[in-house]
């Protein structure tokens, strides 16, 4: 793969960046030193008294709330038994995150050819300026292991739907079904996008043995985390910010609107405008009135608490003691999904499975920076772009991104 100056000069840039970043302890995400310290005790604690540890996980979350899988402390914890420093953990982290470019590169080859190689290289080193990648790789925390191993279950994903060989296909599925829920032992969130990846290996094998065993294995090795989460109860309906009604925390309105706004952001690199200019209509028809209905219920139940996160729109909101911007972005990104013909069953069960991946009250970037980036390239059907300028939108939007994540310390609202 040849490599273009231009290309290498800004790839050095954005190392070069990440490096500076990895030794001035950069925290772009604003908590995610305040996390990691929170944390680093469970390091200690699984050391020292492992069963103990293990058995009240989670249980006490009024002295020492946790909304974390313990599989990455525990991890942790077995450096302190080869008398190493959890420092290190920072230099594996370090690994992790350029691992995670390394599958983003090759998901790239794999879904779109090799054609573009130099500007998927481009783009791969582009994750790097993240504030979510680099803020939980210099401040470690479970996410970014998460992300790795999800990456790698989109790989093989995407190796199964280019596999004509039967068995073969087979494999790959299993190898998805491993990767995924080994993510989810770290991040439990990510084990909701199971159901997106079996219904298309449901279409492939349909009602064949192999869907069953699939769905068996998916269900043998979840089955420990699910005992775990349900019997400590600390990740799904537990640890939020602030007290708050059991209306409040289920109300899928500010889930759908406050997410939507995540899309709206993260899909801004792919907007075109001569695309939108070209097919924008408003001729009325039953799935624009539904599509209507949907807003207002949404925008009528819409009651989202400050201090829960919420994003850049919904903040620019608060700023004008008004929900108008977090409502008009909402409203666009569904306009503009509709104009795209982003509609359609996959692309639906994929929002709805993001609105559900959040089941906590609380809605930061963190959690979607850059998983939707990954959903729009590799698992969204029907998107358009053009990758020799997604790569320059993509390297100005996550400049800007990053720009603004450092600097909202120095905001005060």
């Amino acid at each position: 793969m040849k490599i273009k100056r231009s290309s290498f000069v800004i790839s050095f840039f954005i190392f070069l960046s990440f490096i500076i970043g990895f030794i001035f302890n950069e925290d772009s995400l604003g908590g995610a030193k305040q996390d990691y310290l929170y944390h680093l005790d469970y390091f200690y604690k699984f050391n020292d008294h492992f069963f103990k540890t293990i058995n009240n996980y989670g249980l006490d979350q009024e002295s020492n709330s946790v909304r974390n899988s313990p599989i990455f402390y525990i991890l942790g914890s077995l450096l302190l038994k080869i008398e190493l420093p959890i420092i290190i953990l920072k230099f594996l982290s370090v690994i992790i995150a350029l691992l995670i470019c390394f599958t983003f590169y090759k998901c790239l080859v794999l879904k779109y050819g090799n054609k573009n190689s130099e500007t998927y290289f481009l783009i791969s080193t582009i994750i790097l300026l993240s504030p979510t990648i680099r803020s939980l790789t210099f401040w470690p925390y479970p996410f970014l292991i998460a992300t790795f191993l999800f990456s790698i279950s989109i790989f093989f994903y995407l190796k199964f739907e280019k596999e004509k060989d039967y068995s073969i296909k087979f494999k790959y599925a299993l190898l998805n079904t491993l990767f995924l829920a080994l993510s989810a032992y770290f991040t439990p969130n990510y084990g909701i996008f199971v159901i997106i990846f079996f219904i298309n290996f449901y279409k492939y094998f349909k009602n064949s043995y192999k869907s069953f065993l699939i769905l068996l294995i998916n269900f043998l090795i979840s089955l420990p985390a699910l005992m775990f989460v349900i019997s400590h109860d600390f990740y799904l309906f537990n640890s939020e910010v602030f007290t708050i009604s059991n209306i409040e925390k289920y109300n899928i309105a500010n889930k759908i609107i406050i997410i939507s706004s995540f899309l709206f952001l993260f899909f801004i690199p792919f907007f075109e405008i001569k695309y939108f200019k070209d097919r924008f209509s408003l001729k009325f028809n039953k799935k624009l009135y539904l599509l209507l209905f949907f807003i207002v219920i949404n925008i009528y139940f819409f009651n989202f608490l400050s201090g829960a996160g919420g994003g850049i729109f919904y903040h620019l909101s608060n700023i004008l003691n008004n929900n108008l911007i977090i409502y008009f972005v909402f409203i666009l990104t569904l306009y503009i999904f509709k104009v795209y013909n982003l509609y359609n069953l996959n692309n639906i069960i994929i929002f709805l499975l993001l609105i559900l991946y959040n089941l906590q009250y609380t809605i930061y970037y963190k959690y979607f920076d850059p998983l939707i980036i990954f959903f729009f390239l590799f698992l969204i059907k029907n998107i358009k772009f053009d990758f020799s300028k997604l790569k320059i939108k993509l390297l100005i939007f996550y400049s800007i991104f990053l720009f603004i994540n450092i600097g909202k310390k120095f905001i005060i609202y």
